[in-house]
């Protein structure tokens, strides 16, 4: 019996959008993360979106907070579709 493979072709990756890359890091606020605030531990409470402002409020504290007053290491994302991740 004469078994012959075909060659395995290997799909090119879409081209990426002007202006876009593959991965981008950006903080991700959600309840329970914890993020440094003027040199102190806090926890999220939560998040709002009003006018394409976003408000960040801590556990104890009833004032939003701006995000540039706090620390978080990015988070990485990526733009690819992964096959399988859902």
């Amino acid at each position: 019996m004469d078994i012959r493979h075909a060659p395995v072709e290997i799909a090119e990756p879409p081209e990426v959008p002007w202006g876009w890359s593959r991965q981008f890091r950006m903080p991700l606020y959600k309840p329970g993360t914890r993020v440094k605030r003027a040199g102190s531990w806090e926890t999220v409470s939560h998040v709002t979106l009003r006018r394409n402002d976003l408000a960040v409020y801590l556990v104890g504290s009833a004032e939003a907070v701006n995000p540039v007053e706090l620390e978080l290491e990015p988070t990485v994302f990526t733009t690819e579709r992964v096959p399988g991740a859902y």
